[in-house]
């Protein structure tokens, strides 16, 4: 009995030593990625909507100024449309994202990109839903590393 008392408080010691390792790792990233703002699409869209021009600004102004970070820019869509098109279509969103930052200055070589499709939506939509859920899905993340 007291052995197996011992295998629980072991257990549950590595089980929440597992959750703060976890806790720590998610912290991580989410300061590397601090100061990088995503930007969201129109439906079917890869264009750069002008309310998000100042967002990709201050995003260029982040990469100016942490010169020693690489941004990977994730292109995301929502779950409309094949799972082909989407990944095509994620690229296309990232590749535009990527081609503004270089206009304004960011050297392309520590700019990467990446399409996820519908892969990794924020909302589960379902596909009637109305685009105050889809819109969400639509966007290009940006990721320091």
């Amino acid at each position: 009995m007291k052995r197996m008392a011992m295998l629980g408080v072991g257990a549950v010691t590595v089980f929440l030593l597992g959750l703060t390792g976890c806790a720590n790792k998610k912290s991580s990233a989410k300061e590397s990625t601090s100061g990088l703002q995503r930007i969201h699409f129109d439906f079917d869209q890869s264009n750069i909507k002008s309310n998000f021009e100042p967002v990709l600004r201050n995003n260029a102004a982040w990469a100016q100024s942490h010169n020693n970070k690489k941004i990977v820019i994730e292109g995301h869509c929502d779950n409309r449309g094949s799972v082909e098109y989407n990944i095509a279509l994620g690229d296309r969103r990232a590749q535009s994202a990527k081609n503004y930052l270089t206009n304004l200055g960011v050297t392309s070589n520590r700019l990467s990109t990446i399409s996820y499709g519908e892969e990794r939506g924020m909302q589960q939509c379902s596909e009637s839903a109305d685009d105050s859920c889809h819109w969400q899905n639509r966007r290009a993340e940006f990721v320091a590393r």
